[in-house]
């Protein structure tokens, strides 16, 4: 008898003890977020030839016996099984639902752009410099998106918000704003009282009696002092530079028995669109014509609905003379067929920006944005309802203005502006985009994370801190979007926990023990054998 019985039983004691190792690393990081258990898997050692025992098959082929010499492990194999995921309050916790893994860069490498690390574990934080980071202040790596396009960037770089340092209140302050935008279109929809009185006429011109009336240069901001038109309703909106400004539209009956070619029983309102003469940017500064921006008349049945408009817009260039009706000319369409009008916004008389077109919809639009023919200017109506240019194709919208016997009120009334807007908090969607909401109701998208994949994840090598790092086992990471490629999609207030199971981890740990102490009672047999043969001796 040799010793080769104590070097397997050897073998077998130093296989069960590493197998202990990787189970107690199971058990250790049971609650380790994105963490990925291990299976230590086990192979004979090469045998050895015996020199007796040998045999011959029916064939003819000749065999020899052979004898075992113990055990080793073989491979550690990370197991990559999806883990369960856990709730947190936390929008920047995230969690991968799916394959892949988050992208992390070490700021100190020397990598100038893209992963150098890999995770399932997605507890990340905005750092001091707005950067996302992990506990270990990797930087994750996503798609920047364009915030006036959207367009996705083709290549990642560390996710960051885009901050800007600035002076509130005197104070240094680093805040993520969204930009302000001028408002080019309003929408309005009002009910407009049939019963009422007409509060302003002209003999002349009673389509126009309000503009004749307005003076927008009073200092007490009631352009039509105390005999106001019939209804008036206004609404915010906003220029270049985020000012809130009051938009007016102001409404009053034509008295249509001074009208020739009116249709019988219909009703025909003059309108005004101004703003405060305050607001004037232009020569018009401080002038009775000052805050002038539309006007026109809408036509209604007998029953009250809406079915013409005429819309006019004052020659920018003859803004002070905005009194005269031979400046004011059919006004221009939206794309979407609503009639527009220019204003340049100022403040004491000076320019805030460019020229602004806006247009406005009252609930009836043309399809063909184009008018039916009338007279060249406003200068040329007169009495004749039949110099009116009104819109060709007219097509009612679902909310629109109407002239019902009851109280004039507005039904609805929106537009497109917006001041400026400070970021309240973050979201990330199950593509990845990383959204920021701000406080003028706006939404923008900064980033979409990356999620990398590996022909070989099996390749990968762990480095701690929940990161691995690619090998020429795995492959390099291949980079893409979430749902892309087989690629799975993210959970933001999650958390992926460990895919140990405490249960297996048990059993494997009670079959470990019993392997290694077999092993120990090979080589406390071999010993009692090899000491008896001794014994012979003496």
């Amino acid at each position: 008898m040799g010793f080769s019985s104590l070097f397997v039983g050897a073998t077998g004691i130093i296989a069960h003890g590493n197998r202990m190792q990787v189970v107690g690393n199971n058990l250790a990081n049971v609650s380790t977020i994105g963490f990925r258990r291990s299976d230590a898997l086990f192979c004979d050692v090469m045998s050895r030839q015996f020199a007796a025992g040998g045999g011959q098959y029916d064939s003819g082929s000749s065999y020899s016996s052979q004898i075992g010499m113990g055990v080793a492990m073989s491979a550690v194999r990370n197991i990559f099984t999806q883990g369960g995921l856990e709730l947190t309050s936390t929008t920047t916790d995230l969690a991968i639902s799916g394959n892949g893994f988050f992208g992390v860069r070490d700021p100190g490498s020397t990598s100038a752009s893209g992963a150098t690390h890999y995770t399932r574990a997605g507890a990340f934080r905005f750092n001091l410099d707005a950067y996302l980071v992990d506990p270990h202040g990797f930087r994750l790596q996503g798609y920047v998106v364009d915030r006036d396009t959207g367009v996705v960037a083709a290549q990642v770089s560390d996710v960051q918000l885009p901050y800007e340092d600035v002076i509130i209140d005197g104070q240094p302050t680093r805040v993520v704003r969204s930009q302000p935008r001028a408002t080019t279109s309003v929408e309005m929809v009002t009910n407009l009282d049939a019963l009422s009185g007409d509060k302003h006429s002209s003999q002349t011109n009673p389509f126009f009696a309000m503009l004749a009336a307005y003076d927008g240069s009073r200092a007490d901001g009631k352009p039509f002092g105390d005999n106001a038109p019939a209804y008036s309703s206004g609404l915010t909106v906003y220029d270049s530079e985020g000012n809130e400004r009051n938009l007016t539209v102001y409404f009053d009956p034509v008295d249509a028995s001074t009208l020739s070619n009116a249709v019988p029983g219909y009703m025909y309102w003059e309108y005004l669109v101004t703003l405060p003469g305050s607001a004037d940017g232009t020569s018009a500064f401080n002038t009775s014509s000052a805050g002038l921006a539309g006007m026109g008349v809408l036509v209604f049945t007998d029953r009250g609905d809406l079915v013409q408009q005429t819309a006019y817009s004052l020659d920018h260039g003859a803004r002070a003379d905005g009194k005269n009706l031979s400046n004011w000319a059919p006004a221009s369409f939206s794309a979407e067929g609503q009639p527009q009008f220019s204003f340049t916004y100022g403040s004491n008389g000076g320019a805030i920006g460019d020229m602004v077109t806006m247009s406005y919809d009252f609930g009836l639009t043309s399809r063909s944005s184009s008018w039916q023919p009338g007279g060249a200017t406003a200068a040329d109506v007169g009495l004749n309802a039949n110099n009116l240019p009104t819109m060709d194709d007219p097509k009612r919208d679902a909310r629109i203005t109407t002239s019902y016997d009851q109280s004039s009120f507005t039904l609805f009334q929106i537009q497109d502006g917006y001041t400026w807007g400070y970021l309240l908090n973050t979201s990330v969607d199950q593509d990845g985009f990383l959204s920021g909401y701000f406080s003028n109701g706006q939404t923008e998208n900064f980033y979409q994370i990356a999620n990398y994949r590996f022909n070989s994840e099996w390749g990968l090598r762990r480095v701690g801190n929940n990161n691995f790092v690619s090998t020429d086992a795995s492959g390099e990471a291949i980079v893409g979007k979430a749902g892309q490629g087989g690629r799975g999609s993210f959970a933001q207030n999650s958390l992926e926990t460990s895919n140990v199971d405490m249960a297996q981890e048990f059993a494997d740990m009670i079959i470990t023990q019993r392997g290694y102490q077999a092993n120990t009672k090979v080589i406390t047999t071999t010993d009692s054998l090899l000491n008896t043969l001794i014994s012979i001796k003496r």
